[in-house]
């Protein structure tokens, strides 16, 4: 269930996917006449720009843009860093008799501080399974995550400007490194330096972003990594130990279950039978 001033809605799921942009994408003003429902942009991956309404945005990791029917929408990627994009089509639908006729989305354009949140729970809805129940339970799942934003953005998360944006992406991308690649996550000190900043000042940076310093970011993105290959393919402990920069088997084990509860094996065990 979606408020939006004194109505409520409930979403009706479209098209969905996540992408990473080819060589040459761009975003023309034709796809914008095109569009006859709402569409939720979140970028994971890479940088580039768009063009909206009322001027122009940066595109990088965090970005999430509320497109509406009727609007500009126009959008270029950084050849160096293509964009890697999590996409949502969905209507709006009223569950009261008096709605209505247009719905005003409470933003248009947040740079989200909830990277993992989002990215995770759009992923949940675009991979959902079809079967009784689950497109409901997506719509379900979307509504809450639509709310979320809206909260966010209500709180002040729009964006920043200045030297704080420049942090933010450097930050962001740093970020977006560690999840797109958990097994190969170079020193804080290389990380800090390819930045351009002090280890100190980049870990504190790196904090006020996401919440968390490098190293356990760092964790984190390799404990979700790990828990994906054992859930989804038949490496034995060790080898996702391996795939994932761990030399030491029993390292491994001990800081999956310091993050998860449980030993690999044991996570392994537990979970549901195809």
């Amino acid at each position: 269930m979606v408020t939006l001033g004194r109505h409520q809605f409930v979403p009706r799921l479209r098209q969905r996917g996540r992408v990473r942009c080819e060589p040459g994408w761009h975003l023309g003003p034709g796809w914008a006449r095109g569009l006859r429902d709402f569409d939720l942009w979140f970028v994971w991956a890479g940088r580039g720009r768009m063009r909206l309404e009322h001027g122009e945005v940066p595109l990088h990791p965090g970005t999430c843009i509320w497109m509406r029917p009727g609007r500009r929408y126009e959008a270029e990627q950084d050849p160096a860093d293509p964009l890697g994009v999590n996409y949502i089509h969905f209507d709006l639908l009223p569950t009261g008799r008096r709605a209505p006729a247009e719905v005003t989305p409470p933003f248009e354009w947040l740079q989200t501080r909830q990277l993992e949140l989002v990215d995770s729970i759009m992923r949940r809805v675009i991979e959902q399974a079809a079967g009784p129940g689950a497109e409901a339970a997506g719509a379900q799942l979307f509504g809450a995550l639509l709310v979320e934003l809206g909260r966010e953005h209500a709180a002040g998360g729009a964006g920043a400007a200045g030297t704080e944006l420049h942090h933010r992406d450097v930050i962001l991308r740093a970020a977006a490194q560690m999840r797109e690649n958990p097994g190969r996550v170079p020193p804080v000190a290389e990380l800090a330096r390819a930045a351009g900043y002090s280890v100190d000042h980049f870990s504190r940076l790196f904090l006020g972003v996401t919440g968390l310093r490098p190293q356990n970011y760092a964790i984190r993105a390799r404990m979700a990594r790990a828990r994906q290959l054992l859930a989804e393919s038949n490496l034995t402990i060790g080898m996702v130990a391996e795939a994932l920069g761990f030399q030491d088997i029993f390292y491994f084990s001990r800081q999956f279950r310091q993050q998860t509860g449980q030993t690999p094996s044991a996570y392994r065990r537990g979970l549901p039978r195809a």
